[in-house]
């Protein structure tokens, strides 16, 4: 426990941050986030990106003392998170149980540490300010988190767009993790445009691979011709390999109809929603190629095997 806190950020410039960001905006945020729906903690750690404000409601408990001021206890529970070292999800600990804070204390920021239950090496840390209310409530404000808020991008993934556009597609996820919608969506459909060839090249290879028709191969090679994504995915009639389907469905067809939405007249949220979409589905749909080519490499070679041992 001690080793991850010898990681722990300067807690100067944490502060600076903290005491910079909580401005004067930011308290009308919370005025207008009061009427929300309140979350719990574990609930705004694990799914709320950060630079806003939300109703936090079991954040503390209020603890009676006879011969001083009562207090506030805070109490962080484990939460569920993406481990990078252990490479999925994990659930996270805080390496202190609780805090006290005085009950005439209306304002503190926080700067809790998670670690990696499974691994003990991968720790997460935040930067938060706290407003209490005397409802047994709480207006929590998230300056940042440390990695970056979200599951990161799959390296298989990024190695399809190459170094230049992976990074656009990594700028693109982190307005994502940052709320913008609209720039998050613009990013990942730029990217997807420029690569469609090379997602048509991998589907055709695993086409190839487990023996489909050649009308559905012929239609993928004359996707390639056409500029647009849009165009392209009009142009396939035929239905993909089963192992290339999420839930029964072609995903193909569901990024075109999330691609081909125009931007000027969507909402912020919905675009967040739209773009977030696009990131599972294409992230889900390379990781199925890659499964289905490593499975017919096993089976090829379990074959050879086979027959060099007959013989």
């Amino acid at each position: 426990m001690a080793e991850a806190e010898n990681d722990v950020p300067n807690e100067d410039v944490l502060e600076e941050t903290s005491t910079v960001a909580a401005s004067e905006d930011a308290s009308t945020e919370a005025a207008a986030n009061k009427s929300e729906q309140s979350l719990s903690f574990k609930e705004f750690l694990e799914g709320t990106h950060p630079s806003v404000f939300k109703p936090v409601h079991d954040l503390w408990e209020k603890k009676v003392r006879v011969h001083t001021e009562d207090e506030r206890e805070l109490t962080f529970s484990d939460i569920r998170l993406h481990c990078r070292i252990c490479e999925g999800e994990r659930t996270f600990r805080a390496t202190r149980g609780s805090d006290e804070y005085r009950w005439s204390t209306r304002k503190v920021n926080l700067h809790p540490i998670y670690l990696c239950g499974d691994c003990q090496n991968e720790t997460k840390y935040y930067a938060l300010q706290v407003a209490f209310g005397d409802d047994g409530g709480s207006q929590v404000y998230k300056f940042g988190e440390i990695p970056a808020f979200g599951i990161p991008v799959s390296n298989r993934l990024l190695r399809l767009f190459g170094n230049e556009d992976a990074s656009l597609f990594l700028k693109g996820r982190q307005c994502e993790n940052l709320g913008y919608g609209v720039a998050a969506f613009a990013y990942y459909r730029r990217v997807v445009e420029n690569h469609k060839n090379d997602l048509f090249n991998e589907i055709i290879k695993v086409c190839r691979t487990v023996g489909a028709s050649a009308e559905l191969i012929n239609e993928l090679e004359a996707a390639k011709r056409e500029i647009s994504f849009s165009k392209s995915i009009e142009k396939i009639k035929a239905g993909l390999p089963e192992g290339l389907l999420i839930d029964g469905h072609n995903p193909l067809n569901a990024l075109h109809n999330a691609l081909s939405v125009g931007l000027h007249n969507e909402a912020d949220e919905d675009c967040l929603s739209d773009a977030q979409a696009v990131r599972l589905v294409l992230g889900e749909l390379v990781d199925r190629i890659a499964l289905l080519k490593q499975e017919n490499r096993e089976l090829t070679n379990a074959v050879q095997r086979l027959l060099a041992k007959k013989k």
